[in-house]
């Protein structure tokens, strides 16, 4: 997502994760750190399109981010390759768990930043969609992947968690489907470089026995139910 953040924004992401970090190097009882990370540490880049699938060998290019004012992704490329170094160094076990788009009921008192965006869209408060393609993941999905990090021996180094990949049209055609009553925009912004095609590989979760992740609609409809529960919409 192209979310332009001042200086102090996106240091945050790296200073917050070396300061976590560098309190567990200090600690004599923790074994294991598994870090939450983002798919978008792994899909921007030139060649994204014909490296695709991507898996977790790829890595977000830096001055890619900074070409296009991408610095969301920049900061979480920077923050997980510093994890990264920082294990390495301290010889603690990190585990990446790299989410794609995270779907589903609400369950923080505030909606998340992903969750304000699809609230928005469905209010009418859009003028228009993003210009975006990307993987979709269900909150059930990502927290059961961090258990799985954290307690099976198995899992090393970094994790993709990502189900479909679409562009926001396809979803806005699926919400204004199933949801004809709200007022979801037909236009479509004007954006750049977050609409490239591409695919994310899940082989390697997928053989560490993870069941089938949750379809679209049914992150959508978790979503959307959980809005209408909380008075929302």
């Amino acid at each position: 997502m192209n979310m332009d953040s001042g200086n102090s924004d996106r240091s945050m992401y790296i200073k917050g994760t070396v300061n976590v970090l560098k309190s567990c190097a200090k600690s004599n009882s923790v074994k294991r750190v598994v870090l939450t990370s983002s798919c978008s540490a792994i899909r921007y880049r030139d060649d994204i399109t014909q490296a695709s699938p991507l898996n977790e060998s790829h890595w977000s290019e830096p001055e890619y981010c900074k070409r296009y004012n991408l610095w969301y992704p920049y900061a979480k490329t920077l923050a997980e390759k510093e994890a990264w170094r920082l294990a390495k160094e301290s010889g603690f076990d990190l585990v990446a768990v790299n989410p794609s788009f995270v779907v589903g009921p609400l369950i923080t008192p505030q909606p998340t930043s992903g969750l304000r965006l699809i609230l928005s869209i469905m209010k009418g408060e859009c003028s228009a969609y993003p210009n975006f393609t990307v993987g979709f993941v269900h909150i059930d999905d990502v927290i059961s992947s961090h258990i799985l990090a954290m307690e099976d021996g198995r899992v090393t180094g970094r994790l993709v968690c990502s189900n479909s990949v679409a562009h926001w049209s396809e979803i806005v055609e699926m919400l204004k489907a199933n949801y004809p009553s709200y007022p979801i925009t037909d236009k479509c912004g004007e954006q750049i470089r977050d609409n490239i095609p591409h695919s994310m590989d899940t082989s390697k979760i997928t053989q560490l026995g993870f069941p089938s992740f949750k379809t679209l609609p049914q992150m959508f409809d978790d979503c959307i139910k959980s809005f209408q529960e909380k008075g929302l919409l």
